[in-house]
């Protein structure tokens, strides 16, 4: 099938899909579908007629959009499991291997060490065996011998008068004995020297070294089987942590790329206690669809004075064209100024403060560990601005709250810079953090100074000094 005969396929720049005729019969989809017969999810139509005429795109955009996020989230829990329940085995196998081998190698020497003192015994059998043949045999020999020895001397010298042989008797009979003593000893001693370079309980003897040197490398290498089994053990340990703190971290990303429940729901509490201080009014906006069709672009929106709107939005993730998103984020919620809020510089282009307007900031703050004081005083900026722009007062008023309100954001960026400052210079910390707090001092009597400018109509809201203290 080409791909234009697909049913779904990928546009010309690979940048969208395109569904041209498609059909789902699952009835838990039909189910759902009949709650977006109007366009956005409502409650449940049953009309033939009205879902005849039904116009699903909004729902099929969603239910895609919301089915590649769940199918990218059970991918990547499922390949985590998977490489753990690896890791695990792993570990298993590794663990039952070194066991197996430190058995097999005692195993190995002790059938060699048995090997060697059976052979040793029964070569000190053969040779205990052997002795005492040869002594008999040569006790034969010897016997045989001097009984010869003398019959020969006796017919030799005897005749009639065996009176020489009587002489030589005793001489005869003393070489045998001596002769057979002399040997028996030397044989004796000989055989005893032989054994004992069998014996395997002796330390001197060459059976015994061979057993403790056996002994000894058994040792050795059941010492390196655990040490291996133990670095092995040790490394597969720290990437099972590794795993189960990115398990951790991946509980914590956000639902979609560019919100985070965790990091978002922090976010609104602390705006919330801040318009609170301020007598302002503080709507948390993540799931609503505001003036533009189907858009829920806007995480929140701040209130100041009844009258002036601040759009916020929160972001766990890098992101790129804030302009734009703000355009159209400020459209839907009908508001005139927008703050732009991530977790780390690194999500804000390596910035902790950007301006990127009269009346938009992007700032880097982590709620768990960033001072609320700076998340405030760019509150109070954006929330002047907006007073600002929406105040009916005289036009030089206008104009020095507008001169006040230039001098504090350029007192913004030297913020920015003082932050910068203290990521790299841990020394200086305490020198850095009294320029923070002398600069948000400064920020907050300029902002009162708008304030009082704005405040020649009795529409506009009174100086925010002594409210913003009894808020910090």
């Amino acid at each position: 099938m080409t791909r234009g005969e697909n049913a779904a396929h990928f546009d010309a720049a690979l940048t969208g899909i395109v569904i041209e005729s498609l059909t789902i019969a699952g009835p838990d989809v039909v189910r759902e579908a009949q709650h977006w017969a109007t366009g956005r999810r409502g409650p449940i139509v049953e009309d033939p007629n009205q879902l005849a005429g039904a116009d699903l795109s909004a729902f099929a955009t969603e239910a895609v959009l919301l089915g590649a996020r769940a199918l990218a989230a059970t991918a990547q829990t499922s390949e985590a499991r998977l490489l753990e329940q690896m890791l695990k085995e792993v570990g298993e196998k590794t663990e039952a291997a070194s066991s197996k081998a430190a058995e097999l190698t005692e195993l190995a020497v002790k059938d060699a060490s048995t090997a060697v003192v059976q052979v040793a015994n029964d070569a000190k059998k053969a040779i205990t065996e052997a002795d005492q043949q040869s002594r008999k045999e040569f006790t034969a020999a010897v016997q045989g011998a001097k009984n010869d020895l003398s019959v020969e001397i006796r017919r030799l010298v005897g005749g009639d008068n065996p009176e020489l042989l009587e002489r030589l008797q005793p001489v005869l009979d003393k070489f045998g004995s001596g002769l057979e003593t002399q040997v028996r000893t030397s044989t004796r001693e000989l055989l005893e020297r032989a054994a004992k370079q069998f014996d395997p309980t002796d330390p001197s003897s060459p059976m015994a070294k061979h057993a403790a040197s056996l002994t000894a490398q058994q040792e050795k290498v059941t010492q390196q089987l655990e040490k291996n089994h133990g670095e092995l053990a040790a490394k597969v340990d720290e990437l099972t942590t590794m795993l189960k703190v990115q398990q951790a971290k991946t509980k914590l990303v956000n639902v979609t790329p560019i919100k985070g429940d965790s990091f978002e729901a922090q976010m609104h509490d602390l705006l919330r206690g801040m318009a609170a201080a301020l007598g302002d009014e503080y709507v948390d906006t993540t799931a609503k669809v505001g003036h533009v069709p189907r858009s829920k672009k806007g995480d929140g929106v701040l209130t100041a004075a009844g009258c002036a709107h601040v759009v916020l939005e929160m972001t766990d993730s890098p992101r790129t064209g804030w302009g734009e998103y703000f355009d159209e984020a400020e459209r839907n919620r009908g508001t005139i100024a927008a703050i732009g809020i991530v977790r780390s510089p690194e999500q804000n282009d390596g910035q902790s403060i950007r301006v990127l307007g009269p009346r938009r900031v992007v700032l880097a703050f982590d709620p768990n560990g960033d001072d609320p004081e700076l998340l405030r005083t760019v509150v109070l900026l954006i929330r002047t601005v907006a007073l600002a722009a929406t105040s009916r007062t005289g036009t030089s008023e206008v104009t020095t709250a507008e001169e006040k309100i230039g001098e504090a954001l350029a007192q913004l960026d030297r913020i920015a810079k003082v932050k910068k400052l203290a990521n790299g210079i841990q020394k200086n910390a305490g020198t850095i953090d009294s320029e923070c707090t002398g600069l948000n001092a400064s920020i907050r009597r300029l902002l009162d100074e708008a304030l009082v400018a704005l405040a020649g109509s009795s529409a506009a809201p009174a100086p925010l000094t002594g409210v913003v203290s009894g808020a910090a």
